[in-house]
């Protein structure tokens, strides 16, 4: 067998006592404390203080991500590829952006983004560490390089590269102007404007921003049956997911996931699977809507994206097949089908709700 490799991030993790065995657990099948290791998922989105919370500024958010009127062509929304029946991701290796039509694998163009799409679902936590619930805490970084802090400074950047949502015909530095000044000729979106933002004169481009960030943070997925487990209700998980869980962190693979979103979001250079590029490591959550894998999209199942560590580095342990299988069973643990999936009817402008996703 070959060894099993994963990040270059070091973690001291102590690999814990065991526990008193729930009902239907063989007793050699050992349950740990994993608190030090893992932290359930916060059960509610946190604001931050120049951003807060409120009703209308969600619904503004999501038209806002739904409404090609921000794309320079006028044919391009968030959605067309962050999907909510994709798993908020677009299922293609490399995403096709400001000329595409159509959606997920099904979408054709010649815009071809130069990396995979990441879900948006559980955006709201990137960066959370274990147990981290305060008020004050921001989440960050974001892309794959983790060159935006805020999630508002993200939702800046597909609307202004070209390849995504800007196209040819207007430029980066005039594209901001000219959405404002169609927002600002819709009375729908004047009135969502002022009533989210509580002054007139609310359209410009940090406002824009913020609405898209205030939705984009409604999309979450906590009360996986993961997150039941470490909560208590160990009988829920079966021998080969405690095994799976077990061999995941004995393995190696918390050096880099861990903590309630199972990512440190830390960038680390992939040596056998992706070349010299560095890129962050994400999260695990709702792992089986969020096909293809890898940063490149590169592997098209699970158990392919984790038989990929075998020929890596830096493991102190022999895995095989058996224990592939067994991990890939306790990442589906991650898995909920209850999450955000809505789409509006209609959008303001009077565009086709998402572009030419249809």
């Amino acid at each position: 067998m070959k060894l099993l490799k994963i990040s270059l991030v070091t973690l001291s993790c102590a690999f814990l006592m065991s526990c008193e065995n729930p009902e239907g657990i063989e007793n050699d099948i050992q349950i740990r404390d994993y608190s030090n290791i893992f932290s359930p998922l916060p059960s509610k989105s946190v604001y931050p203080n120049n951003n807060p919370y409120n009703d209308t500024k969600e619904q503004l958010g999501e038209f806002l991500f739904w409404d090609p009127i921000l794309s320079g062509d006028q044919n391009t929304s968030c959605a067309s590829c962050h999907h909510p029946d994709l798993g908020w991701a677009d299922g293609r290796s490399f995403s096709i952006g400001s000329d595409g039509i159509g959606l997920g694998p099904a979408r054709y163009g010649f815009e071809i983004t130069a990396i995979h799409s990441p879900t948006i679902m559980n955006v709201a936590f990137t960066g959370t560490a274990n147990n981290e619930t305060s008020s004050d805490f921001v989440s960050g970084g974001y892309f794959w390089d983790l060159r935006e802090n805020t999630l508002e400074d993200q939702a800046l950047g597909p609307i202004k590269n070209p390849v995504e949502m800007l196209g040819y015909n207007i430029s980066a530095q005039e594209i901001m102007a000219k959405i404002v000044a169609r927002l600002q000729g819709i009375p729908k979106y004047v009135e969502l404007f002022e009533q989210a933002f509580a002054v007139s004169n609310a359209i410009n481009s940090a406002n824009i921003v913020k609405a898209l960030a205030t939705f984009e943070r409604k999309i979450t997925s906590p009360n996986t049956r993961f997150d039941r487990f470490l909560s208590g209700e160990q009988t829920l998980f079966s021998q080969q997911e405690i095994i799976g869980l077990n061999t995941f962190i004995d393995g190696g693979c918390t050096r880099c996931h861990m903590g309630p979103m199972l990512s440190d979001n830390l960038l680390h250079v992939g040596e056998a699977i992706i070349g010299e590029d560095v890129v962050r490591t994400p999260t695990l959550r709702n792992i089986s809507y969020t096909a293809p894998y890898m940063h490149d999209g590169s592997r098209a199942r699970l158990i392919d994206a984790i038989a990929d560590y075998e020929n890596r580095g830096d493991i102190e342990v022999n895995i095989g097949d058996d224990d592939f299988r067994e991990i890939e069973a306790f990442l589906k643990t991650l898995n909920t089908d209850d999450f955000y999936r809505g789409i509006p009817d209609t959008v303001p402008s009077g565009l086709t709700v998402g572009g030419d996703i249809h």
